[in-house]
C-alpha cells in the first residue's frame, strides 16, 4: 500500500485531477511520472526546473503490498552520462524536494569529479519503527519499483540504507543494478569502512597544513591554529559519516578532542573531550547514542556529570569549537532568517575557524 504521510502530502500538494489522470498502474505498481516541461506541477512538489533538470520526477508506491512500501526518484540529468547515480534515502518524511535537491548535488559532484554519470537520488518513505524484517522487504519492495528505471538510474547507499541494502537490490533487479554493494557480492569494504568520513579527517588534516599560508593575509594575521593537543571538534549528526569521523580522527589525530556530537534524540558536549571509542561502540549496536549515554552514565551522576546533554540537537551548534563537522541529513544547518527552517541562525552559531562537510547537502 501507499505509505500513509506519502498519500497525505501528495493529495495536498497535487490536483485530483492529476493524481487520477497522471496515474499508471503495472500490476500493482503504481506511478507519477513528471518531467521538466511539467514546471507548474512541479513547483507545487517544491521543485525548481531549471536549465539542468530534472529530467524526470517519479512517485511511486505498490498498492497490493500489505506493507508500506513506496516513495520517490528524481533523475536529475544525464549530460555527463547513463545512468544517473546516487543513493536512497530512507527517512519517514522525505519529500520529493528533498530528493531533487540530493540529485543536483550528484550531477554537480560527478560533473565536477570528471564520472560518466549523470545525477540522480531516490528515497523511499518509512518510518523508523520498522522491524529489520520490515526493512528488507521494504527495500526489496521498492527495488522492484525502481526496475523500469534501472537504464537512467542506479542506486546506492545512503541515510537509513546501507550496503547490504544494496544486495537486495541487486538480487531483485541484477549485479549492475546497484553500487556499493557487500562484498559477498563483488563489492568492497569502502563505505563499512568509513571512506567518506576518512575524507573528512583529510580535509582536516590538509588544512590544518596550508593554514599558516593564510597569515601573510592581514584579514588572517591573527589567525590561531591549534596544536593537536588543543584540536577541538563538532560533530553534527553521529551516524555513518559523522561516527567514522570521530573515529578515524582519533587514530590520524590522537590528541584531538571531539567535544561535541549530535543524533536525532539531542547532543553531547564535554569542553575536555567525549568517550569517542565507548560512544562509536554504541552507535554500532544501536544507531542512535546521545540519550542512551545520559541515561546510562549522565543520568545516575547528575549535575556532578562533566557531559552536558540536551534533547534539542540543533543546540550543539551554539556550541565553540575550532572545527564543525555537519553530517547530517539536513538541507539547511545555517541560515540568515527565520524563514530558512535552518538548524542554526548565523547570528546566534558557535565560533568554528573551519567547517568540512561531511553531509550531502548544503547550507
Amino acid at each position: 500500500m501507499i505509505p500513509k504521510k506519502m498519500d497525505v502530502y501528495l493529495r495536498e500538494h497535487l490536483p485530483e485531477a492529476t493524481l487520477k489522470n497522471r496515474l499508471t498502474k503495472d500490476n500493482g505498481k503504481c506511478y507519477l511520472e513528471f518531467t521538466n516541461v511539467d514546471e507548474h506541477l512541479l513547483s507545487r512538489l517544491g521543485i525548481v526546473s531549471d536549465r539542468l533538470g530534472p529530467q524526470l520526477v517519479a512517485c511511486m508506491w505498490d498498492e497490493s503490498s500489505e506493507l508500506e512500501i513506496g516513495g520517490y526518484l528524481v533523475v536529475d540529468n544525464l549530460s555527463m552520462g547513463r545512468p544517473s547515480m546516487g543513493g536512497i534515502r530512507m527517512l519517514p518524511d522525505i519529500t520529493p524536494a528533498d530528493i531533487h535537491n540530493l540529485a543536483r548535488g550528484m550531477t554537480l559532484k560527478n560533473a565536477a569529479a570528471n564520472l560518466p554519470y549523470g545525477g540522480g537520488k531516490s528515497g523511499i518513505v518509512a518510518e523508523r519503527t520498522i522491524s529489520h524484517e520490515e526493512h528488507d522487504k521494504i527495500v526489496s519492495g521498492f527495488a522492484r519499483l525502481i526496475r523500469q528505471y534501472k537504464d537512467i538510474y542506479v542506486p546506492g547507499p545512503d541515510v537509513g540504507t546501507k550496503d547490504a541494502d544494496m544486495k537486495l537490490v541487486a538480487i531483485e533487479n541484477g549485479l549492475d543494478s546497484a553500487v556499493s554493494k557487500p562484498a559477498d557480492m563483488g563489492g568492497n569494504r569502502i563505505d563499512e569502512l568509513g571512506a567518506a568520513a576518512g575524507g573528512v579527517v583529510i580535509a582536516l588534516q590538509t588544512l590544518l597544513k596550508i593554514l599558516p599560508r593564510l597569515r601573510v593575509l592581514p584579514q588572517f594575521a591573527n589567525l590561531e591554529i591549534p596544536e593537536e593537543r588543543d584540536l577541538t571538534v563538532i560533530i553534527q549528526g553521529f551516524g555513518a559519516v559523522g561516527a567514522h569521523a570521530s573515529h578515524i580522527l582519533k587514530e590520524r589525530i590522537s590528541e584531538a578532542k571531539v567535544i561535541g556530537i549530535s543524533d536525532l534524540e539531542g547532543y553531547l558536549y564535554n569542553e575536555n573531550g567525549l568517550p569517542i571509542e565507548e560512544l562509536f561502540g554504541i552507535w554500532k549496536n544501536l544507531g542512535l547514542v546521545t540519550n542512551t549515554y545520559f541515561k546510562d552514565k549522565i543520568a545516575p551522576d547528575g549535575y556532578k556529570h562533566p557531559t552536558k546533554f540536551s534533547t534539542n540537537a540543533n543546540n550543539l551548534l551554539l556550541e565553540n569549537a575550532f572545527c564543525m563537522v555537519p553530517a547530517a541529513p539536513i538541507f539547511n544547518y545555517l541560515g540568515v532568517r527565520s524563514s530558512d527552517e535552518a538548524s542554526m541562525l548565523v547570528d546566534r552559531m558557535g565560533k568554528w575557524a573551519v567547517i568540512i562537510e561531511g553531509a550531502n547537502t548544503y547550507s
